[in-house]
Protein backbone atom coordinates (compact mmCIF):
# COMPACT_ATOMS: atom_id res chain seq x y z
CA UNK A 1 0.00 0.00 0.00
CA UNK A 2 1.24 3.38 -0.78
CA UNK A 3 2.06 5.65 2.61
CA UNK A 4 1.45 9.30 2.47
CA UNK A 5 3.40 9.86 5.20
CA UNK A 6 6.19 8.43 6.86
CA UNK A 7 7.60 9.32 10.44
CA UNK A 8 5.23 11.84 10.75
CA UNK A 9 6.19 13.58 7.18
CA UNK A 10 4.44 13.61 4.37
CA UNK A 11 6.38 11.65 1.45
CA UNK A 12 7.21 14.00 -1.34
CA UNK A 13 5.96 12.03 -4.56
CA UNK A 14 5.80 15.43 -6.58
CA UNK A 15 9.20 15.96 -6.37
CA UNK A 16 11.14 15.47 -9.81
CA UNK A 17 13.91 12.68 -10.20
CA UNK A 18 16.64 15.23 -9.65
CA UNK A 19 15.22 16.93 -6.61
CA UNK A 20 14.57 13.39 -5.01
CA UNK A 21 18.30 11.91 -5.93
CA UNK A 22 19.93 14.95 -4.05
CA UNK A 23 17.80 13.84 -0.91
CA UNK A 24 19.48 10.24 -1.11
CA UNK A 25 22.50 11.78 -0.67
CA UNK A 26 21.64 13.92 2.50
CA UNK A 27 23.39 12.74 5.57
CA UNK A 28 19.94 13.02 7.76
CA UNK A 29 18.67 9.26 7.21
CA UNK A 30 15.07 10.74 7.26
CA UNK A 31 15.74 12.66 4.04
CA UNK A 32 16.86 9.66 2.34
CA UNK A 33 14.13 7.42 3.28
CA UNK A 34 11.55 9.96 2.00
CA UNK A 35 13.55 9.88 -1.15
CA UNK A 36 13.27 6.29 -1.70
CA UNK A 37 9.68 5.95 -0.98
CA UNK A 38 9.04 8.79 -3.58
CA UNK A 39 11.37 7.12 -6.34
CA UNK A 40 9.93 3.87 -5.66
CA UNK A 41 6.57 4.88 -7.24
CA UNK A 42 7.96 6.74 -9.95
CA UNK A 43 7.28 4.58 -13.40
CA UNK A 44 10.48 6.27 -14.69
CA UNK A 45 14.26 4.32 -15.50
CA UNK A 46 15.90 7.35 -14.09
CA UNK A 47 14.56 7.01 -10.64
CA UNK A 48 15.49 3.55 -10.64
CA UNK A 49 18.87 4.21 -11.96
CA UNK A 50 19.45 6.74 -9.02
CA UNK A 51 18.81 4.04 -6.85
CA UNK A 52 21.08 1.35 -7.77
CA UNK A 53 24.40 2.73 -6.83
CA UNK A 54 22.78 2.67 -3.11
CA UNK A 55 22.47 -1.37 -2.70
CA UNK A 56 26.26 -0.78 -1.80
CA UNK A 57 26.26 1.85 0.15
CA UNK A 58 28.36 1.25 3.54
CA UNK A 59 25.73 2.49 5.50
CA UNK A 60 23.34 -1.12 6.12
CA UNK A 61 20.19 1.04 7.44
CA UNK A 62 20.34 2.68 3.83
CA UNK A 63 21.24 -0.61 2.25
CA UNK A 64 18.00 -2.15 4.13
CA UNK A 65 15.43 0.48 3.18
CA UNK A 66 16.62 0.52 -0.76
CA UNK A 67 16.08 -3.39 -0.46
CA UNK A 68 12.38 -2.27 0.57
CA UNK A 69 11.48 0.08 -2.08
CA UNK A 70 13.59 -0.50 -5.28
CA UNK A 71 12.06 -4.04 -6.11
CA UNK A 72 8.64 -1.56 -6.84
CA UNK A 73 10.74 -0.92 -10.30
CA UNK A 74 10.37 -3.61 -12.88
CA UNK A 75 14.23 -2.94 -13.96
CA UNK A 76 15.24 -4.50 -10.56
CA UNK A 77 14.90 -7.78 -11.59
CA UNK A 78 18.79 -7.56 -12.63
CA UNK A 79 18.97 -7.41 -8.93
CA UNK A 80 18.52 -10.82 -8.03
CA UNK A 81 22.33 -11.28 -6.46
CA UNK A 82 21.41 -8.25 -3.91
CA UNK A 83 18.18 -9.93 -3.16
CA UNK A 84 19.66 -13.25 -2.36
CA UNK A 85 22.94 -11.94 -0.48
CA UNK A 86 20.27 -10.23 1.72
CA UNK A 87 17.91 -13.08 2.73
CA UNK A 88 20.98 -15.01 2.97
CA UNK A 89 23.05 -12.39 5.23
CA UNK A 90 23.51 -12.83 9.17
CA UNK A 91 21.59 -10.03 9.67
CA UNK A 92 17.82 -10.90 10.42
CA UNK A 93 17.09 -7.82 9.45
CA UNK A 94 17.68 -8.30 5.97
CA UNK A 95 16.90 -12.06 5.72
CA UNK A 96 12.77 -10.79 7.02
CA UNK A 97 12.93 -7.94 4.42
CA UNK A 98 14.41 -9.65 1.77
CA UNK A 99 11.50 -12.53 2.57
CA UNK A 100 8.75 -10.02 2.67
CA UNK A 101 9.86 -8.60 -0.93
CA UNK A 102 10.07 -11.47 -2.23
CA UNK A 103 6.35 -12.21 -1.04
CA UNK A 104 4.80 -8.88 -2.09
CA UNK A 105 6.46 -8.80 -5.58
CA UNK A 106 6.07 -12.61 -5.90
CA UNK A 107 9.96 -12.41 -7.49
CA UNK A 108 11.46 -16.30 -8.38
CA UNK A 109 14.71 -16.83 -6.54
CA UNK A 110 15.99 -20.45 -6.33
CA UNK A 111 13.63 -23.04 -4.32
CA UNK A 112 16.14 -24.82 -2.55
CA UNK A 113 17.35 -21.34 -1.20
CA UNK A 114 14.56 -20.30 -0.28
CA UNK A 115 13.78 -23.22 1.50
CA UNK A 116 16.96 -23.40 3.24
CA UNK A 117 16.39 -19.96 4.76
CA UNK A 118 12.82 -20.02 5.81
CA UNK A 119 13.82 -23.73 7.70
CA UNK A 120 16.92 -21.86 9.01
CA UNK A 121 15.32 -19.23 10.30
CA UNK A 122 11.52 -20.39 10.99
CA UNK A 123 11.19 -19.83 14.93
CA UNK A 124 11.67 -15.74 14.49
CA UNK A 125 9.25 -15.65 10.98
CA UNK A 126 6.38 -14.69 11.10
CA UNK A 127 4.25 -13.27 7.55
CA UNK A 128 7.39 -13.00 5.80
CA UNK A 129 7.08 -16.96 5.27
CA UNK A 130 4.20 -16.26 2.84
CA UNK A 131 7.31 -15.73 0.43
CA UNK A 132 6.93 -19.61 0.09
CA UNK A 133 4.19 -18.93 -2.66
CA UNK A 134 6.61 -18.35 -5.11
CA UNK A 135 7.70 -22.06 -4.73
CA UNK A 136 7.13 -24.43 -7.96
CA UNK A 137 4.48 -26.69 -7.79
CA UNK A 138 5.35 -30.06 -7.50
CA UNK A 139 5.47 -33.14 -5.16
CA UNK A 140 9.11 -32.18 -4.08
CA UNK A 141 8.17 -29.07 -2.34
CA UNK A 142 4.91 -30.38 -1.41
CA UNK A 143 6.73 -32.63 1.12
CA UNK A 144 8.96 -29.99 2.00
CA UNK A 145 6.46 -27.59 2.71
CA UNK A 146 4.49 -29.94 4.72
CA UNK A 147 7.53 -30.37 6.88
CA UNK A 148 8.19 -26.46 7.40
CA UNK A 149 4.06 -26.96 8.49
CA UNK A 150 4.73 -29.26 11.16
CA UNK A 151 7.70 -27.72 12.47
CA UNK A 152 6.36 -24.51 12.83
CA UNK A 153 5.36 -23.35 16.63
CA UNK A 154 3.40 -20.45 15.73
CA UNK A 155 -0.08 -19.94 14.81
CA UNK A 156 0.42 -17.24 12.30
CA UNK A 157 3.32 -19.19 10.77
CA UNK A 158 0.94 -22.07 9.83
CA UNK A 159 -1.92 -20.12 9.08
CA UNK A 160 0.29 -18.73 5.98
CA UNK A 161 2.18 -21.91 5.38
CA UNK A 162 -1.39 -23.54 5.60
CA UNK A 163 -2.90 -21.36 2.70
CA UNK A 164 0.16 -21.69 0.44
CA UNK A 165 -0.88 -25.69 -0.02
CA UNK A 166 -4.38 -25.47 0.02
CA UNK A 167 -3.69 -22.56 -2.10
CA UNK A 168 -1.40 -24.83 -4.53
CA UNK A 169 -2.06 -28.19 -3.50
CA UNK A 170 -6.31 -28.62 -3.93
CA UNK A 171 -7.50 -30.78 -4.41
CA UNK A 172 -4.81 -33.41 -5.37
CA UNK A 173 -3.72 -33.30 -2.14
CA UNK A 174 -7.21 -32.86 -0.22
CA UNK A 175 -7.32 -36.31 1.86
CA UNK A 176 -3.96 -35.46 3.61
CA UNK A 177 -4.02 -32.06 4.04
CA UNK A 178 -7.61 -32.64 5.55
CA UNK A 179 -5.65 -34.91 8.40
CA UNK A 180 -2.95 -32.54 8.20
CA UNK A 181 -4.61 -29.55 9.60
CA UNK A 182 -7.24 -31.74 11.69
CA UNK A 183 -5.33 -32.62 14.60
CA UNK A 184 -3.38 -29.27 14.49
CA UNK A 185 -3.22 -27.69 18.30
CA UNK A 186 -4.55 -24.39 16.51
CA UNK A 187 -7.87 -23.78 16.22
CA UNK A 188 -7.67 -21.13 13.22
CA UNK A 189 -5.61 -24.80 11.51
CA UNK A 190 -8.30 -26.44 12.38
CA UNK A 191 -11.12 -24.65 11.25
CA UNK A 192 -9.24 -24.90 8.00
CA UNK A 193 -9.40 -28.33 7.90
CA UNK A 194 -13.14 -27.60 8.35
CA UNK A 195 -13.15 -25.62 5.26
CA UNK A 196 -11.34 -28.45 3.52
CA UNK A 197 -13.59 -31.13 4.20
CA UNK A 198 -16.99 -29.04 3.56
CA UNK A 199 -15.41 -29.06 -0.13
CA UNK A 200 -13.96 -32.78 -0.68
CA UNK A 201 -16.34 -34.10 1.41
CA UNK A 202 -14.22 -35.36 4.79
CA UNK A 203 -16.27 -36.47 7.83
CA UNK A 204 -16.66 -33.45 10.56
CA UNK A 205 -18.60 -35.41 12.77
CA UNK A 206 -14.72 -34.94 15.31
CA UNK A 207 -15.22 -31.66 15.32
CA UNK A 208 -18.28 -31.56 17.03
CA UNK A 209 -16.78 -32.47 20.40
CA UNK A 210 -14.02 -29.52 19.96
CA UNK A 211 -12.14 -27.52 22.70
CA UNK A 212 -12.86 -24.34 20.48
CA UNK A 213 -16.17 -23.22 20.33
CA UNK A 214 -15.62 -21.40 17.04
CA UNK A 215 -14.61 -24.95 15.68
CA UNK A 216 -17.63 -26.65 17.29
CA UNK A 217 -19.81 -23.74 15.48
CA UNK A 218 -18.27 -23.77 12.29
CA UNK A 219 -18.41 -27.78 12.17
CA UNK A 220 -22.11 -27.96 13.03
CA UNK A 221 -23.07 -25.24 10.55
CA UNK A 222 -20.85 -27.26 7.73
CA UNK A 223 -23.36 -30.49 8.86
CA UNK A 224 -26.34 -28.44 8.03
CA UNK A 225 -27.61 -28.78 4.23
CA UNK A 226 -30.94 -30.23 3.08
CA UNK A 227 -30.82 -33.47 2.90
CA UNK A 228 -34.04 -34.06 5.59
CA UNK A 229 -35.93 -33.19 2.69
CA UNK A 230 -35.41 -36.86 1.36
CA UNK A 231 -37.65 -37.62 3.87
CA UNK A 232 -40.39 -36.19 1.67
CA UNK A 233 -39.91 -38.13 -1.06
CA UNK A 234 -42.69 -40.76 -0.38
CA UNK A 235 -45.54 -38.27 -0.76
CA UNK A 236 -43.88 -36.26 -3.41
CA UNK A 237 -41.17 -35.76 -6.34
CA UNK A 238 -38.54 -33.72 -4.40
CA UNK A 239 -35.42 -33.26 -6.54
CA UNK A 240 -31.89 -32.23 -4.29
CA UNK A 241 -29.06 -30.47 -6.02
CA UNK A 242 -25.60 -32.28 -5.78
CA UNK A 243 -24.13 -29.77 -2.71
CA UNK A 244 -27.60 -30.28 -0.72
CA UNK A 245 -27.97 -26.71 -0.56
CA UNK A 246 -30.90 -26.25 -2.88
CA UNK A 247 -34.11 -28.35 -3.53
CA UNK A 248 -37.94 -28.51 -5.05
CA UNK A 249 -40.71 -30.44 -3.65
CA UNK A 250 -42.79 -30.78 -6.64
CA UNK A 251 -46.20 -30.03 -6.41
CA UNK A 252 -48.95 -32.36 -8.08
CA UNK A 253 -51.39 -29.79 -7.80
CA UNK A 254 -50.17 -27.00 -9.45
CA UNK A 255 -47.20 -25.69 -11.21
CA UNK A 256 -46.67 -23.39 -7.70
CA UNK A 257 -44.01 -25.61 -6.42
CA UNK A 258 -41.80 -24.95 -3.12
CA UNK A 259 -38.48 -24.20 -3.34
CA UNK A 260 -36.06 -24.29 -0.62
CA UNK A 261 -32.23 -22.83 -0.38
CA UNK A 262 -29.53 -22.78 2.07
CA UNK A 263 -27.16 -21.26 2.08
CA UNK A 264 -24.04 -21.55 4.39
CA UNK A 265 -22.27 -18.20 4.25
CA UNK A 266 -25.60 -16.67 6.00
CA UNK A 267 -25.25 -16.66 9.56
CA UNK A 268 -28.79 -15.93 10.83
CA UNK A 269 -30.81 -17.08 8.55
CA UNK A 270 -29.27 -19.86 6.16
CA UNK A 271 -32.79 -21.71 5.25
CA UNK A 272 -35.09 -19.70 2.24
CA UNK A 273 -38.53 -21.24 1.57
CA UNK A 274 -39.99 -19.74 -1.43
CA UNK A 275 -44.24 -21.21 -2.22
CA UNK A 276 -46.40 -19.06 -4.76
CA UNK A 277 -46.46 -15.77 -4.21
CA UNK A 278 -44.07 -15.60 -0.94
CA UNK A 279 -40.83 -16.69 0.23
CA UNK A 280 -39.51 -16.75 4.16
CA UNK A 281 -36.01 -16.54 5.79
CA UNK A 282 -35.37 -18.86 8.50
CA UNK A 283 -32.71 -19.58 10.92
CA UNK A 284 -32.27 -23.24 11.24
CA UNK A 285 -33.38 -27.26 10.45
CA UNK A 286 -36.57 -27.12 12.72
CA UNK A 287 -37.79 -23.82 11.35
CA UNK A 288 -37.18 -24.76 8.09
CA UNK A 289 -39.08 -28.37 8.89
CA UNK A 290 -42.24 -26.77 10.25
CA UNK A 291 -42.73 -24.03 7.75
CA UNK A 292 -42.64 -26.96 4.94
CA UNK A 293 -45.15 -29.50 6.76
CA UNK A 294 -47.55 -26.11 7.17
CA UNK A 295 -47.40 -25.56 3.51
CA UNK A 296 -47.83 -29.42 2.91
CA UNK A 297 -50.95 -29.65 5.21
CA UNK A 298 -52.17 -26.04 4.15
CA UNK A 299 -52.14 -25.00 7.18
CA UNK A 300 -50.34 -22.04 6.42
CA UNK A 301 -51.37 -20.17 2.66
CA UNK A 302 -49.92 -17.41 0.51
CA UNK A 303 -51.63 -13.99 0.09
CA UNK A 304 -50.69 -10.77 -2.23
CA UNK A 305 -52.89 -7.99 -2.98
CA UNK A 306 -53.35 -5.90 -6.43
CA UNK A 307 -54.46 -2.97 -7.78
CA UNK A 308 -54.75 -3.96 -11.35
CA UNK A 309 -52.16 -6.29 -12.73
CA UNK A 310 -49.73 -4.45 -10.44
CA UNK A 311 -48.65 -6.35 -7.42
CA UNK A 312 -48.67 -4.07 -3.97
CA UNK A 313 -47.46 -6.51 -1.39
CA UNK A 314 -47.76 -9.72 0.52
CA UNK A 315 -47.34 -12.31 3.25
CA UNK A 316 -49.05 -15.51 4.99
CA UNK A 317 -51.91 -16.07 6.23
CA UNK A 318 -53.26 -19.50 8.39
CA UNK A 319 -56.05 -21.59 7.98
CA UNK A 320 -57.64 -20.82 11.46
CA UNK A 321 -57.55 -16.62 9.93
CA UNK A 322 -58.72 -17.97 6.33
CA UNK A 323 -61.72 -19.53 7.54
CA UNK A 324 -62.95 -16.28 9.39
CA UNK A 325 -61.75 -13.93 6.63
CA UNK A 326 -63.84 -10.56 6.46
CA UNK A 327 -62.66 -7.20 5.02
CA UNK A 328 -62.04 -5.56 8.83
CA UNK A 329 -59.56 -8.27 9.82
CA UNK A 330 -57.67 -7.93 6.40
CA UNK A 331 -57.02 -4.16 7.21
CA UNK A 332 -56.37 -4.25 10.54
CA UNK A 333 -53.80 -7.25 9.81
CA UNK A 334 -52.21 -5.16 6.84
CA UNK A 335 -52.50 -1.70 9.23
CA UNK A 336 -54.14 -0.32 6.55
CA UNK A 337 -57.28 1.27 8.97
CA UNK A 338 -57.78 5.16 10.49
CA UNK A 339 -57.58 7.56 7.33
CA UNK A 340 -56.24 5.74 5.03
CA UNK A 341 -58.43 2.33 3.66
CA UNK A 342 -57.00 -0.90 2.30
CA UNK A 343 -59.68 -0.99 -0.37
CA UNK A 344 -58.01 2.28 -1.88
CA UNK A 345 -54.70 1.01 -1.72
CA UNK A 346 -55.45 -2.78 -3.47
CA UNK A 347 -58.77 -3.85 -5.16
CA UNK A 348 -58.27 -7.27 -4.49
CA UNK A 349 -55.97 -10.52 -3.56
CA UNK A 350 -55.17 -14.04 -4.09
CA UNK A 351 -54.91 -16.43 -1.69
CA UNK A 352 -52.96 -19.95 -2.92
CA UNK A 353 -52.61 -23.05 -0.89
CA UNK A 354 -50.75 -26.33 -2.05
CA UNK A 355 -53.91 -27.99 -2.80
CA UNK A 356 -55.15 -25.51 -4.52
CA UNK A 357 -58.67 -26.02 -2.93
CA UNK A 358 -59.08 -23.38 -1.38
CA UNK A 359 -57.23 -21.43 -3.66
CA UNK A 360 -59.24 -17.89 -4.74
CA UNK A 361 -59.10 -14.15 -5.93
CA UNK A 362 -60.96 -12.03 -3.52
CA UNK A 363 -62.36 -8.71 -4.52
CA UNK A 364 -63.52 -6.06 -2.55
CA UNK A 365 -66.88 -4.67 -3.22
CA UNK A 366 -69.09 -1.70 -1.36
CA UNK A 367 -72.02 -3.07 -0.16
CA UNK A 368 -74.84 -1.62 2.10
CA UNK A 369 -71.90 0.92 3.46
CA UNK A 370 -69.89 -1.61 3.97
CA UNK A 371 -66.69 -3.46 2.33
CA UNK A 372 -67.54 -7.01 1.49
CA UNK A 373 -65.36 -9.72 0.14
CA UNK A 374 -66.01 -11.54 -3.48
CA UNK A 375 -64.60 -14.33 -3.61
CA UNK A 376 -63.77 -16.52 -6.93
CA UNK A 377 -62.44 -19.61 -6.74
CA UNK A 378 -60.09 -21.00 -9.00
CA UNK A 379 -60.69 -24.99 -8.62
Amino acid sequence: MKKEILNGTRIPYELSVEELSKMLSSPIMKDFSLACEALSYQNDVAAYEVMKPYINDKDKYRRLYILKTIFRHPNAVELGGFLENAITSEDFLFVENGLMVISEHQIKVSDSLLLSVVTKHLPNLYTAVRALNTLDICEENYTKLTSIFVKAEQCVQKEVIGEVLANNYLPSKSKELFELFSCDKFAKIRLLAITVAKKYGYDLSVFLSDMDGHVRKLAMKSLENLSFLASYTSKYRVDISDDLESAIIYNPNSENHLYIEYDKADEFSPYMLSFSFQHVHLTDEESAKEWIDSILSEDVFSIEYFCGEGRRFGGQISAQELSNLSYDYLEQDTGYYGLTKLFQIVDHFKIRGWSRKNDFDGYFVEKDNTIQIDKIFKV
